[in-house]
């Protein structure tokens, strides 16, 4: 048991639990779906807890996912939305996913999911917080931001992934 197969294992849940909520909400008009990211969540602390996965970005991406959702959040309930603060926020998660080396092309697929995941667990923890939700378009512009995240974790990881690659592409033919 490692903390990266519990954190990639949770973000994996979270997502197919988003996934599910996302497609049973609009037919059914059931906000209970949207707990399933809490069991999808739960399901994974035991598969991760039963079988190692040594990866590297998506649990970065988990804990990333979780943490940025939180702090912007949080943050933009307090003080409203600040683009600032937002941009600092996506670098962050560029140069974390720039600086983490994946381990293989999976471990790079896998990392949007996870963020999503992270994203997922951290806005449903935050639906009644009445600050976010006094904001106007707070929590559009959460989602809105998500999705830079999103795209910055999978080019970032991509982008490492690759330049490994080449680098040892580049030494074997010397």
């Amino acid at each position: 048991m490692t903390w990266k197969s519990i954190a990639t294992f949770v973000g994996i849940g979270a997502f197919i639990g988003f996934i599910i909520a996302v497609l049973s909400y609009a037919p059914l008009e059931n906000d209970l779906f949207a707990y399933g990211i809490y069991a999808g969540a739960l399901i994974g602390v035991f598969m991760g807890l039963k079988w190692k996965i040594d990866f590297r970005s998506a649990p970065a991406a988990f804990l990333l996912g979780l943490g940025v959702t939180f702090a912007v959040g949080l943050a933009w309930g307090v003080w409203g939305i600040n683009v600032r603060f937002a941009q600092f926020l996506l670098a962050l998660v560029m140069v974390a996913m720039v600086v983490i080396k994946p381990l293989n092309f999976t471990d790079v697929l896998l990392s949007p999911a996870t963020y999503l995941g992270g994203f997922a667990i951290a806005l449903l923890t935050l639906k009644f917080y009445s600050p976010l939700q006094g904001s106007e378009h707070g929590v559009t512009a959460v989602i809105i931001m998500t999705g830079s995240a999103i795209t910055f974790v999978f080019f970032g990881s991509l982008a490492r992934w690759g330049f490994e690659k080449f680098r040892k592409l580049a030494e074997k033919n010397i």
